[in-house]
């Protein structure tokens, strides 16, 4: 398909280097990277590389697809933008002197009110929305009662968000006067997934727009977010940079982090010492520090892992919350989708087991994923739940009564059993205890897979692989190829690039 692409646009200029050089533009762009760094001299035909308009584009060393150099242009554009917004600053530094935060959380929530546009950063465990709930109900306060107050609640998936809300409102109610929605990104820009609809003077009508999960971003999305917030609304993006970029295009998330981000370092957790050295282990890729934290078995077992995960199965009907809550105690996370140890494979196993081992009448209990966006249901891709029925003759998942929370739904269609989650698929979700597959192919991954799948566990995490295809993957990152932060370095003005570095905001 590379040598293809590259003889296609060449036609009749076709040289073996001009050859090389576009199936390697064009693998770049297959796995994510918005532009790809060559420092070569690249002969190419004039009607081919050029400016904005070409269909390569050619910045310093680095090469760029036309549609991706359009969506990175656009973002920095966006981003200038909302930096260079000038909103009301309220000096709160005495109330939250009274607070239970800590030193750098206090320092955190003044500069998020002082800024316009704000990135938080930090691990699991650092109190990422625990800060942003005093942000938020500090930021109410600016409101009087006869000034309604409107809050966009948002993640790339409708489970990250609605745990976002809900975590949020731990503390109580926000004021009368204060309406929080949460829903998913797609939802609020009102798009499809792949659609593209920018250019739109179309802006979102929310005092604040809050995004969770926004490592999860590729590009696209990226722009539409940044292109609909109004001269007036503030935005804060929330995540955590080591975690697995978007599978799409382009995840800037890092490079926001890097050139933006205001960072929570001090992690909360003190119960599970071993998961916090595996994390700061991958991200520093040591080798013998990380095998010295975390269990490793080389050989993936599927009957272990069936006795390991106990797939619920009983003479009386589960109670479906109860369910809920065995399965969110332990997970199995798998690096791969496909092949015979990918995800699909093994939950297909595992379902086949539990089948074989269900007598005729008895009831069964499986966990199962959205994978699509039903608003009408209130369900969106992620949203985590439980398939129950009775075995007449076979386990009929599609006859069977599921459980988001305590609300009954049938004739669902668009799910998938999740006995076994990709890690891509397990972000936002944190389980008791993780068991993190690393088949053969895992290899092409790199260290923030496995730091993904580290840091969903609260208590504990095993590794499954073989140890040199973890040593690789170690070594490898995953993270996205862009031009974003040389850019914006050459193209803001001092003083703008001075308050950015400074984190300051002001």
């Amino acid at each position: 398909m590379d040598d293809f692409f590259a003889k296609t646009i060449l036609k009749d200029d076709v040289s073996e280097e001009r050859v090389a050089f576009l199936e390697a533009l064009w693998k770049s762009v297959k796995e994510g990277h918005l532009c790809m760094q060559f420092e070569a001299e690249v002969d190419l035909p004039s009607r081919l590389m050029g400016d904005g308009k070409a269909l390569i584009v050619q910045d310093g060393d680095r090469y760029y697809l036309q549609k991706n150099w359009v969506l990175e242009t656009y973002v920095l554009s966006q981003v200038k933008r909302l930096l260079q917004r000038t909103l009301n600053v309220l000096d709160v530094s005495g109330s939250l002197e009274k607070s239970p935060l800590l030193k750098e959380q206090k320092e955190i929530v003044q500069k998020l009110l002082n800024s316009s546009f704000g990135v938080l950063c930090g691990g699991p465990g650092t109190g990422k929305t625990y800060t942003a709930s005093f942000f938020v109900r500090t930021f109410v306060s600016m409101f009087s009662l006869n000034r309604r107050c409107k809050i966009a609640l948002t993640a790339p998936t409708g489970k990250a968000a609605l745990h976002l809300h809900s975590s949020l409102l731990a503390k109580g109610n926000l004021p009368s006067h204060v309406s929080c929605e949460a829903m998913t990104l797609h939802r609020l820009l009102k798009l499809k997934p792949g659609e593209i609809k920018l250019f739109s003077p179309k802006r979102l009508d929310f005092d604040l727009v809050i995004v969770d999960e926004a490592s999860m971003m590729d590009i696209s999305l990226l722009a539409h977010l940044l292109e609909s917030i109004g001269e007036e609304t503030r935005l804060i993006l929330m995540g955590d940079p080591n975690q697995l970029p978007p599978v799409d295009a382009g995840g800037l998330f890092a490079d926001f982090a890097s050139l933006f981000g205001l960072h929570l370092t001090r992690c909360m957790r003190t119960e599970a010492p071993l998961l916090q050295e595996s994390a700061c282990a991958i991200l520093s890729e040591n080798e013998t520090q990380l095998f010295q934290s975390v269990s490793l078995k080389e050989e993936i077992d599927v009957e272990a892992i069936y006795e390991r995960l106990q797939p619920m199965i009983s003479w009386e009907r589960p109670d479906p919350q109860e369910a809920l809550a065995f399965y969110s105690r332990f997970r199995v996370l798998n690096a791969l989708r496909q092949g015979p140890f990918g995800v699909n494979a093994l939950n297909q196993k595992i379902l086949q087991m539990m089948e074989n081992r269900c007598k005729e009448g008895q009831w069964w209990a499986i966990p199962i994923m959205i994978t699509v966006n039903l608003p009408h249901m209130n369900l969106y891709n992620g949203s985590v739940g439980v398939l129950i029925g009775q075995k007449r003759g076979r386990i009929h998942l599609f006859s069977a009564v599921s459980f988001f929370g305590s609300e009954e739904m049938k004739a669902l269609s668009s799910f998938e059993v999740s006995f076994v989650l990709s890690i891509h698929k397990s972000q936002g979700s944190e389980f008791e205890e993780v068991m993190a597959l690393c088949p053969d192919g895992s290899e092409n991954f790199g260290k923030e897979a496995l730091y993904t799948a580290a840091t969903r566990a609260k208590k504990k995490w095993e590794l499954v692989g073989k140890k040199e295809i973890i040593c690789q993957m170690l070594k490898k990152s995953s993270r996205k190829m862009s031009g974003f932060s040389i850019r914006i370095k050459k193209e803001q003005d001092a003083l703008l690039w001075r308050l950015a570095q400074n984190r300051a905001f002001t």
